[in-house]
């Protein structure tokens, strides 16, 4: 068995702002052998993460397929400074790589080091800059997290008293128990914390054994807080009130024995003081907003009195002063909170000011403090449209509990689209690529023509010497593999950071894709879809900032979109992104069959319907189209009827020329029920309760549809 020590360090150096500084200090690079060996042997040794992924699937690092610490990074050769995470560091393809495991390993898998601490110490130290004071809170907390702690349940009988048989272990190492027992100083502070109490009168906090709380309450009548100190101070020092409570540390002690505030005599340098936080509802915030600002009170009846006028509440008080407009008290305690507090805290926070607070313009501080607000989902990699989505559903699911929403408080209210996107995880890049190159070689030879024509289309930017068509239709009839290229593609694009955008127009046909929604949720199309449509979706709002960065469209189902919706998708692409090219320069892949259900026109005639398709639209000329006739999924058995299908939707079978049925086709002998045969029967007749959700009669007409629905509940055990 052996143990890892773990130090984190926090270094403060102001010069760390370009990429050349952060190169100066830290590399993510194998060194040159042969200008220092010593660094060379030293980083191979210590500095090389895993490897894992397929070079290593089972190691520690690896969680549902993909590397948590996002091995192995990407080539890149410059360092990029990021004001809100991790630098981008300088990895460049030099060819150099090294041998770890049995594996040949690059530049992409070094852990960011110093080499004069990497030479000095000769050990693992992972050395990040850090480009915001934000990371500090994230540290602090991170040292003061306390031990790893296990949770042991000794089970003596079947029927044990959780209560009395449940043990909070505590396991400590060889390394910490040694430190502990020769009693290493645990923390070290350079300066004096000195937090000051807020308290309502006769409301301090009071510490009591159970039994003896009259003698605590005696003693507290008789003991001064922070706070009451100070009004007597007040009264007794001139000096004292020409400083508000908070400055108070800089110029006295506080005698906790005979509690009363002291003149201090040295180490008015070394004091920070902090004023305990309070949830901005009630008097007590308005007090403490109070004692920020007045100067030499000398009882809480002083504190709210403004020009001779003693106010009935605090929060009068700070209104009279000017401390409750334009908002800047509640900027003022997010700007605190920021410092200090984690994104899930201020978010919290915000929730309670937009709830009980009433200010006066809350979009105003949600645009000023929402960096703050998404940083853990930024964090995490998360996409800034995304985290923003995150942050305001927390946010609304607060307000919600006390009748609010967010259009009620003026903040941008939730896209129901991104709640198609996950929010806690970017995919690996890698597990990306393997899926990409695993289903490449299993693309028939339509398929991967297509896959060639989008790749390739996404590859060059439309311009006026470049016309080629960025418009593109896959034909072929159920079975021939529409869906296995488009989730080919989508891993395709993704693995190289291309942002694709998958729909249909049902939503059924939507589960199928991966990140599939509705054309309506990804386009925001009006209800009914009239010629002169347009979408609900501006060029500035999170949607529209949305569709700006996707490149690929994939639409199934496009057989079934009717025309006058694809014209207000082109008016809304050209609109988001301002580029008059058809659908805004976006490569767009459709899909369908138009032997299946075409668009739905009410009481509309065959003409009708037809007129609908999208192939009478004034964008068809532009559609570079192509066709899949090999059909994946039919069984040999099945071939003869999936060919009359074909046939059917194709409009080539034979008519009947004459008599009632002239017109008509003749529908095979084995498709037929006879007299006595109950369709109920035939497909729910034999099947088990469970089986039920699997099979599925389609009817044109909802009467029908009811009509069989009730014959098939009837089957069913129960009332």
């Amino acid at each position: 068995m052996f143990f890892l020590l773990e130090l984190a360090v926090l270094f403060i150096r102001t010069e760390l702002e370009t990429a050349e500084d952060i190169d100066s200090l830290i590399s993510a690079e194998i060194p040159d052998p042969a200008v220092d060996p010593e660094l060379f042997e030293i980083i191979k040794s210590c500095m090389i993460h895993g490897p894992c992924g397929i070079l290593n699937p089972n190691s520690p690092c690896i969680k549902d397929g993909k590397c948590t610490k996002k091995f192995p990074k990407e080539f890149n050769p410059h360092t990029v400074a990021i004001f809100n995470g991790y630098p981008r560091y300088r990895r460049v393809d030099n060819g150099r790589i090294v041998n770890i495991k049995g594996n040949q390993v690059d530049n992409r898998w070094v852990v960011p080091y110093n080499p004069w601490l990497s030479k000095k110490y000769q050990a693992h130290i992972n050395v990040e800059a850090c480009m915001t004071i934000k990371s500090v809170k994230y540290l602090y907390k991170y040292i003061y997290k306390g031990h790893d702690c296990a949770n042991v349940v000794i089970n003596e009988q079947v029927n044990h008293d959780e209560i009395n048989t449940f043990l909070n272990c505590r396991y400590v190492s060889a390394p910490e128990a040694l430190w502990r027992i020769f009693e290493y100083s645990l923390s070290d502070m350079s300066h004096n914390i000195i937090r000051l109490q807020v308290h309502l009168p006769d409301n301090q906090m009071i510490y009591f054994v159970e039994g003896e709380e009259q003698a605590a309450l005696d003693r507290a009548a008789q003991r001064d807080t922070h706070l009451t100190a100070w009004f007597k101070l007040n009264v007794e020092n001139e000096q004292a009130r020409h400083y508000p409570y908070v400055e108070i540390p800089y110029h006295f002690v506080f005698d906790s024995k005979h509690c009363k505030w002291k003149v201090r005599q040295r180490g008015s340098n070394k004091v920070i003081d902090r004023m305990y936080k309070v949830s901005p509802i009630g008097e007590i915030f308005y007090l403490r907003m109070l004692l920020l600002h007045v100067r030499g009170a000398v009882s809480f009846e002083d504190l709210p009195t403004v020009n001779g006028t003693v106010f009935n509440t605090f929060r009068e008080a700070c209104s009279q002063l000017g401390l409750l407009q334009d908002d800047a008290e509640w900027r003022n305690t997010l700007t605190e909170a920021a410092a200090t507090r984690l994104p899930n805290q201020i978010r919290q926070l915000f929730s309670i000011i937009l709830t009980f607070c009433e200010p006066d313009d809350p979009l105003n501080l949600w645009n000023a403090f929402k960096d703050f607000m998404m940083e853990d989902y930024i964090h995490h990699s998360m996409p800034p449209i995304i985290a923003k989505q995150a942050a305001l559903r927390q946010i609304e699911s607060i307000i919600n509990q006390n009748g609010k929403t967010l259009a009620d408080v003026n903040l941008p209210t939730l896209d129901e689209f991104l709640d198609y996107v996950p929010q806690n995880e970017e995919e690996d890049v890698q597990v990306l690529i393997n899926e990409a190159n695993r289903v490449r070689p299993l693309l028939n030879d339509n398929q991967r023509q297509i896959a060639d024509a989008i790749l390739s289309a996404l590859s060059e930017q439309p311009n006026n010497e470049n016309k080629q068509p960025r418009l593109f239709f896959m034909d072929g009839p159920a079975g021939c593999g529409k869906t296995f290229t488009y989730n080919y593609l989508i891993a395709e694009t993704s693995s190289r950071h291309i942002i694709t955008a998958t729909a249909a127009w049902t939503g059924i046909a939507a589960t199928l894709l991966k990140k599939g929604c509705t054309l309506h949720g990804l386009f925001k199309l009006p209800v009914p879809i009239l010629e002169n449509s347009t979408c609900n979706v501006t060029p500035n709002s999170i949607h529209g900032k949305f569709l700006r960065q996707v490149s690929l469209y994939l639409l199934d189902e496009a057989s079934m979109i009717p025309k006058h919706a694809l014209n207000a998708i082109d008016k809304l692409l050209q609109d988001v992104c301002n580029n008059k090219f058809p659908f805004g320069g976006k490569v767009i892949l459709m899909g369908g069959d138009f032997r299946q259900i075409l668009p739905v026109v009410k009481r509309g005639q065959p003409a009708d319907i037809v007129e609908a398709c999208i192939k009478c639209s004034q964008h068809w000329q532009y559609v570079q189209r192509f066709s899949l006739t090999e059909n994946m999924r039919v069984q040999a058995e099945e071939e003869e009827f999936s060919q009359w299908l074909l046939k059917l939707g194709s409009g080539t079978l034979p008519l009947k020329a004459d008599g009632s049925f002239r017109g008509c086709i003749e529908i095979p002998e084995q498709c037929l029920l006879g007299e006595n045969e109950s369709l109920v029967d035939k497909i729910f007749g034999v099947a088990e309760e469970d089986d039920y959700a699997k099979r599925a009669i389609l009817t044109p007409n909802n009467v029908d549809s009811l009509a069989i629905n009730e014959e098939v509940l009837d089957r069913l055990p129960g009332d």
